[in-house]
This record gives C-alpha cells, structure tokens and sequence, in this order.
C-alpha cells in the first residue's frame, strides 16, 4: 500500500483538498482494493481550509513522513499576500517537515501557490518547476536557484512534482497515479471525473497580465497583440521599444519570465484560440492571422498547448458538426 500524506495548511484551497479526496477514494474503488492509503497532515491537529471549512489532521509532530506528500495551494492570490503567508509559522513548520520528507526519499508535490513553499524550504534549488501562470516571476525572485517555467500544467524533477493554478491540482493527482497505478488506471479515473488530461496551462496565460509590470514591455505586448501578423523578430522587437535586444530580453524576462519571442508566440497562440472559437475561418486564413507559416504549422501549437485538435474548438464542434 502507497501512503499518501495530504499536507493541509490554513487558507488552502477546498477544491484542491476535496480532489485528492476524490481521486485517491476513485483510485481505490477502481483497483478494488486500499492500494492508496491517504491521511491528513497538518502543523495543529486543526485546520482552516478556504471557504470556512475545517479539518481534523494528525500533526506533523507526530506524523512521520510517508511515500508521497501532496500540498495544495495556499489561497494567496499576489505576491504581496504570498509574503505575508510565507512569513506565518506554521509555514516554517511545514517547510521543516518536508525537508525531512525529501532527506527520507518521499515524493513531494505541490501546487499553485504551494510551490512557494516549497522554494521557502530550497528544495527546488536546481530544479525546474511550474506554479500558477502569473506568480511565476515572484517564485523565482523567491527561489532564484529554481528553473521556473510558465507553460506546463505539471512538472516534474526528481522527486520533486509541481503544478500550476488552482485547478491544476487535479491534473497533479493524476500524474500521480499515473506514476502509481499505470496509465489505465488514470484514464479511467479521468473518465468516470470527467476531466482532460492538460498538458499545459499556455492556453490560460494573458500576455497583457504578465507585461503590465513594466511599462515597455506591456507597449511591446500591445504592439504585438495589434500586429500579431507580422514577421516579428528580436530584434524588429527592440527597435520599436528603442531599446537594445539585450536590455529588451531582461526587462521582458523580469517582468513577465519570457523572452521576447516568447511572449510573441503567446499573444499569437491567445489570438489563435480566440479566432478558433469565434469564428469559421478556414485554418490557413487563421494561421496567416496570427503570423505562422501554415495550418500545420497552428494544429501543432493548439494540440501542444491544449490537448485539442484545432477543429475541436470550433464552434460547430459544439454541436457535432465537423470543422476544419
């Protein structure tokens, strides 16, 4: 029997508690038996989740790290608050008792802004990670020895697995018992939820959120987001924001963890999947839309970054009839 210790701190998200709930019960009722024992971990034997909701947990004190450990997000919502929470002891303690864990060899997942926790402890120095899409220039200004990146839904290193938003969560519980309980286990249990499998969270990301942050960078992303057509380049890029190709990579990556032809190709994905389920564009009237060289070309950004053929997302696909 795999243990499964759900780490349950003050303010975490009821949704992300309730789907390890689900999923480790669904994976049970699956196999037919407790191949997943999962129990409740938390700094006092009393915890506060989102939403008024409590919880009784066995107190890291007294609970001895297990196979695997899952932390679900902590319900801050910006940089400023995740300061604020980090700062708190019970943080402290946790942090403490995850180190622990790792140096026992337990896995370790965590998600949204639970990932900060996990920098706090630095075990994700050396490591990449992914948390929610607009925090992720505030953890790596936290852990500057991470690798953190934007557009996995999960990821992993090592022992290390972490996810984006909120609701990727669930995307996190079923690469684990994908890794557990074996690839038909977790289409099943993806089935009977009914839930997609999500590669990726690029689809969510707004450009224009992440480029707010600096004046010139939020310029370039509306100039692109205007002209998203042209053949853009680095360094057609830093002559209209009068800087350097080097200084303009810096100010994007500090501001919105990109590289200029990065945040190119999100506007231009966003704008894509907008004309996809607005319109009935032909693909290749899309494509030129968007500055990609062909249909082909598109089919193979859409499906990385949603799991999706293109024509799945046309409105006609809604109702049965085929899209190109």
């Amino acid at each position: 029997m795999i243990g499964i210790d759900l780490l349950v701190l003050d303010g975490a998200s009821a949704s992300a508690v309730g789907s390890t709930v689900d999923v480790v019960s669904a994976a049970n009722r699956i196999l037919g038996e407790p191949a997943f024992d999962l129990r409740l971990v938390a700094p006092e034997p009393e915890v506060r989740v989102r939403g008024g909701l409590t919880a009784r947990a066995r107190p890291l004190a007294r609970a001895r790290p297990r196979d695997i450990v899952v932390v679900p997000g902590l319900g801050a919502a910006d940089g400023a608050e995740i300061t604020a929470r980090l700062a708190a002891p019970d943080i402290a303690a946790a942090g403490q008792w995850l180190t622990r864990a790792h140096a026992r060899g337990a896995e370790i997942a965590a998600s949204c802004t639970a990932v900060f926790v996990l920098g706090a402890a630095g075990l994700l120095d050396g490591r990449r990670c992914v948390t929610t899409w607009w925090l992720g220039t505030e953890l790596a200004r936290l852990a500057p020895g991470a690798d953190v990146v934007l557009d996995d839904m999960v990821l992993r290193d090592g022992p290390i697995r972490t996810a984006g938003a909120a609701f990727a969560h669930i995307d996190l519980m079923l690469a684990i018992m994908r890794a557990h309980g074996g690839a038909a286990l977790t289409d099943e249990l993806a089935a009977r939820l009914v839930v997609d499998q999500r590669a990726s969270q690029a689809s969510f990301l707004i450009p224009s959120h992440l480029a707010a942050r600096d004046d010139a960078v939020a310029a370039l992303e509306s100039f692109v987001r205007a002209h998203p057509e042209h053949p853009h380049t680095l360094e057609s890029l830093a002559g209209h924001c009068n800087l350097s190709p080097r200084t303009l990579a810096r100010r994007t990556g500090s501001a919105a963890g990109l590289s200029p032809m990065q945040l190119v190709a999100r506007v231009r994905l966003r704008h894509a999947l907008h004309l996809l389920r607005t319109t009935d564009r032909p693909l290749a009237e899309i494509a030129a839309a968007v500055g990609l060289a062909d249909p082909a070309t598109l089919h193979r950004l859409v499906k990385r970054h949603t799991g999706r053929a293109p024509g799945a997302l046309r409105p006609a696909a809604k109702h049965g009839v085929a899209a190109g």
